[in-house]
Formats: structure tokens, C-alpha cells, sequence
């Protein structure tokens, strides 16, 4: 039987420990890379490149889902209201667009664009213009050309060759940094110090916040019907949950908060789909409750029995005061590297 990362990172699982020794090796190489890496963008070694526009990260330390998409959805809307042009770049993990920059749509399919950025558009839908393009930097060109004067990075943390004004690093509350080794004896992208470099932690769910970390708490909404095919869920009945998301056993626990009774999980990984024959047996049986992220890949799905569970990102009072001095702050920084990149 395969070893099951989730053992080894975030579980007391005697078993799965006895392999940290065998990675530890591995994560001293990966450490040691991205040192590298980091010190050749710090001196200039490797050019990071600016834009026309204020540029926020919203990232993350460790691999897996942490809560980054609904917060970034929270953030375009915040930013609109404040009076700005939003947009957002992804990398669009899973898209294969032949063409890039691509400018996602409603209507844009998920195979081109990747799951995440879909989802955001149709979330946002025209308070903000969401481009995909594994070139980070050409992406953010893209929505400057279009007016975009304060541009989110999502999950582009590590992605140093983008010069950024401000970063937000996001936790999952529940698995914080697990246990604390980089990949790949444990979920670490970079270091525990790199919360202290970051701009804002924003702490998703948990019982104890780090310190200076913000609170953000996904609120789920009662499952809605996938298409015009199924009738409106029952309460309290029996359901299956899917999740290829990075942390399922959040999505199981958000459903059966509703009232809903668990007939079992299905979880095709992180980015991942089931088969459309496997999802119509499943469905057969007890209605399917899936995340919006998994929804946006079965769009044009007529199978009956599929819900969408959509979060929405509640934040503090102390949060929304604390973005809004950042996203000044980011401006000025942004005003600084134009003169310094304008003087002769």
C-alpha cells in the first residue's frame, strides 16, 4: 500500500513515520535549492520584473488546499468596492490552453483554464478580470493593458520572477504547518520564517490563531442543484461528498454541519475528476454533494443528483481595516519602483 502523504505530514501515524528519515535527505536538497533560488532573485542574480499595477500575493507556505481560491474571491470584491480595477493571475494548474495569455469567461471550459481560475470568474463575474497564463508576468502585463490597477498573484508565493508590493500567506487552520519539515518529509514549500516576511497571515478555521494572524472562516451555503435536471435537496438526507480538493475531510465536515448524513466520501485528489460513469453510480444511489471547485469541471453534466456546496470567506472587521492600509501600502510601494524604474 502506497504511503499516504497526509500520514506523514499532518497525522500521529507511527507507521508512516518510520519513512521520515529515508526524506529527510530530500528536504534538506529542496531547502537548500530554494535557498539558492531565493538569494539569486535577492541580488539581482535572477531579474524579478515589475508591472504597471500594484501586485498582491495570495499564497502559501505548504502544498494543499488552505482556503487561497475563496479568499482571493473575497479580496476582488473588496478591492471593486474600494474603487479599484481588480484583476486576477493564475498559473491555471491542469489548463492546456493553446494560447497564452487567456482571458477567462463564464463560459471559458475548465480543461483550458484549470478548475480554480474558472470558479473565481463565475464568482466574480465582472467585478473582476481573471487571466491564466503560466507566465505569470506576461499574465500581469495582460491585465495591466485591460486597466487593471491592483493585480492578486493567486498562489504565487514562490513565484519570484513576478515582483510583488505586498504578500498574504494563507494556513489552513485545522493543519497549520503540520509537521514543520519541507518537501518532502512534510508539506513545507519554505520555512516557518517566512510567515514573518509575509505582509498578512490570514488563519482559515482552527481553534488557535498564530500570532498576528488573521481569521477568515468558510461559511458553507446549502447545496444547490447542478443543473435544471435535479430537483432541490432534502434536508437532513443521505449524501455522498465529493472532494478533489487538498483537504476533504473540511468539505465533510462543512456538509454534515448542515444537517446532512454521510453515505461516504469521494475524493479523486486535489485538481482531479472521477469518472463520469462512477459519478452517475454514486448518484444513483444517494445524491452527490460536491465543492464549487469540482462543480466547474461537470458544467455541462446532465447526470441527476449532483449539488453544488459553495463557501463564502467571512472575515473580521479588524481584517477588512488591516487590507485596506495594505492595499495602500502596496500602491506606494508600486509609485516607489516607477520613479526608481523612470530615473535616468
Amino acid at each position: 500500500m502506497p504511503l499516504n502523504p497526509d500520514d506523514l505530514w499532518y497525522k500521529k501515524n507511527k507507521k508512516a513515520k518510520l519513512f521520515l528519515p529515508f526524506f529527510l535527505p530530500l528536504s534538506l536538497l529542496f531547502g537548500s535549492v530554494s535557498a539558492l533560488r531565493r538569494f539569486l532573485y535577492r541580488h539581482g542574480m535572477i531579474k524579478s520584473e515589475s508591472v504597471d499595477a500594484s501586485v498582491i500575493i495570495v499564497g502559501g507556505i505548504t502544498v494543499g488546499g488552505s482556503g487561497k481560491t475563496p479568499l482571493s474571491i473575497a479580496l476582488l470584491k473588496k478591492l471593486k468596492a474600494m474603487g479599484y480595477t481588480p484583476g486576477l493571475v493564475s498559473r491555471g494548474y491542469k489548463g492546456k490552453s493553446d494560447v497564452y495569455p487567456l482571458l477567462v469567461t463564464k463560459d471559458t471550459q475548465a480543461e483550458l483554464c484549470g478548475d480554480e481560475p474558472l470558479l473565481i470568474k463565475k464568482s466574480v463575474r465582472d467585478d473582476a478580470l481573471v487571466v491564466v497564463d503560466p507566465d505569470r508576468v506576461r499574465g500581469a502585463k495582460a491585465l495591466c493593458a485591460k486597466g487593471c490597477d491592483v493585480i492578486l498573484s493567486d498562489d504565487g508565493m514562490q513565484h519570484y520572477s513576478l515582483r510583488r508590493d505586498a504578500e498574504i500567506v494563507v494556513l489552513d487552520g485545522q493543519r497549520l504547518l503540520g509537521n514543520g519539515f519541507l518537501l518532502p518529509a512534510g508539506p513545507l514549500r519554505e520555512g516557518k520564517w517566512r510567515l514573518k516576511t509575509c505582509d498578512m497571515v490570514v488563519c482559515n478555521g482552527g481553534s488557535k490563531l498564530p500570532q498576528g494572524a488573521y481569521r477568515m472562516d468558510l461559511d458553507p451555503v446549502y447545496p444547490q442543484a447542478l443543473n435544471v435536471n435535479t430537483p432541490p435537496l432534502k434536508k437532513g438526507c443521505m449524501v455522498w461528498v465529493m472532494a478533489g480538493i487538498g483537504n476533504p475531510d473540511r468539505v465533510k465536515e462543512s456538509v454534515q454541519s448542515l444537517g446532512f448524513k454521510l453515505a461516504g466520501m469521494l475524493t479523486p485528489g486535489d485538481h482531479e475528476k472521477i469518472k463520469l460513469e462512477d459519478l452517475t453510480l454514486a448518484a444513483s444511489t444517494h445524491p452527490v454533494v460536491m465543492t464549487a471547485k469540482d462543480a466547474v469541471k461537470y458544467s455541462n453534466c446532465d447526470v441527476k443528483g449532483l449539488y453544488v456546496l459553495e463557501v463564502k470567506a467571512a472575515l473580521s472587521r479588524d481584517f477588512d481595516e488591516a487590507f485596506a492600509s495594505l492595499v495602500k501600502k502596496s500602491l506606494q510601494q508600486q509609485a516607489k519602483r516607477v520613479k526608481l524604474d523612470t530615473k535616468p
